[in-house]
């Protein structure tokens, strides 16, 4: 019951921080102008500084050996998250963008702004750790896979010709894929990646400030949140019906689904590296909200940016539930 008030006790929190970010819009504090400059601030800055120091403050060479469990769990829970919700976008089916905005925001849970600090909460001496390894594949994917997912699909009629002059050119793929991973994000998990496997040390005089800025990254992305709910015409979405399927198949199947499935072969297999802590994390991990990130990269592009925010915010507001029901089980 200790861990279940805590993880209440964080979702309290966290909707207090969309309300005063959808009550600053509401009272004209600031306004689309802003939001935009939040936007940019945490996909620049604070998101890259929020897992950079989170990895390099919770591992070292020897951590990372003896809790490499916590990185295979992620790795099968996307692996699980890609297949199941490409068969559901099918069975749905869902075409072209919509499509593929719905499979992001359901892969892509709030890992960075609300998976964080749960997991901080509820294990202060190994959350570290976690955090770090699962970020490690996190980010890889939702900084390549996620904004792949997150771009235009052209529509039947509208693809370039396919004479020479209209097609890439293989070296235009090319670079168009390596194009992906150079983001601030994906550096920063790269670049701590490295450091923790050569050994090296970050001062704890330079840590603790980037640690600091990038903890600005939960609140600010709520506050954003709340901001978008206000400003955006999001309520489209609620007659979308693969929205009421998604959540709950995401937000409450799923998550107690893969804890049965991962207590079941940890039993079968206790070789496995993993223990039931690691299982208990991933479990909350994957029955969190849509990242917020996916409606920033739909809105960089103009690609159903409404649709992506519908989906963040009904998400973030009906986990106030599924995480609770989840959490009841799990605990």
């Amino acid at each position: 019951m200790g861990q279940f008030a805590i993880m209440v006790g964080q979702l309290v929190g966290f909707f207090i921080m969309l309300m005063v970010g959808y009550g600053c819009v509401r009272l004209r504090f600031y306004g689309q102008t802003a939001l935009d400059g939040m936007c940019s601030l945490l996909l620049n800055v604070l998101i890259p500084l929020l897992v950079f120091s989170n990895a390099m403050a919770g591992a070292d060479r020897a951590q990372v050996e003896a809790n490499w469990g916590a990185m295979l769990l992620t790795a099968v829970m996307y692996a699980l998250l890609i297949f199941v919700f490409r068969l559901v976008a099918w069975a749905l089916r869902l075409k072209g963008s919509r499509s593929h905005v719905f499979q992001a925001a359901l892969i892509f849970g709030n890992a960075g702004f609300i998976g964080i600090p749960i997991i901080m909460a509820l294990w202060p001496h190994e959350g570290a750790i976690y955090v770090a390894l699962m970020s490690i594949v996190d980010q890889t994917l939702l900084w390549t896979y996620g904004v792949w997912l997150c771009e235009p699909v052209p529509e039947p009629g509208t693809v370039a010709s396919p004479d020479a002059a209209g097609r890439p050119t293989l070296g235009l793929r090319v670079r168009n894929l390596l194009g992906r991973f150079v983001n601030p994000a994906f550096i920063g998990v790269m670049l701590a990646l490295v450091l923790i496997m050569l050994g090296v040390r970050i001062p704890s005089i330079v840590l603790t400030p980037l640690r600091t800025i990038g903890g600005m990254a939960t609140p600010m992305s709520l506050i954003y949140l709340g901001g978008l709910f206000a400003l955006t015409k999001w309520w489209g979405v609620l007659k979308r019906y693969e929205l009421y399927v998604g959540l709950v198949a995401k937000m409450i199947a799923f998550p107690l689904g893969l804890y049965a499935l991962l207590t079941a072969a940890a039993g079968a297999l206790p070789e496995l590296p993993i223990t039931h802590d690691m299982i208990m994390m991933i479990t909350l991990v994957a029955g969190l909200p849509t990242m917020t990130t996916i409606a920033m990269f739909t809105a960089r592009r103009n690609n159903m940016p409404d649709y992506a925010v519908g989906f963040v915010l009904v998400s973030t507001l009906f986990s106030l539930l599924s995480l609770t029901i989840v959490s009841a089980v799990v605990f």
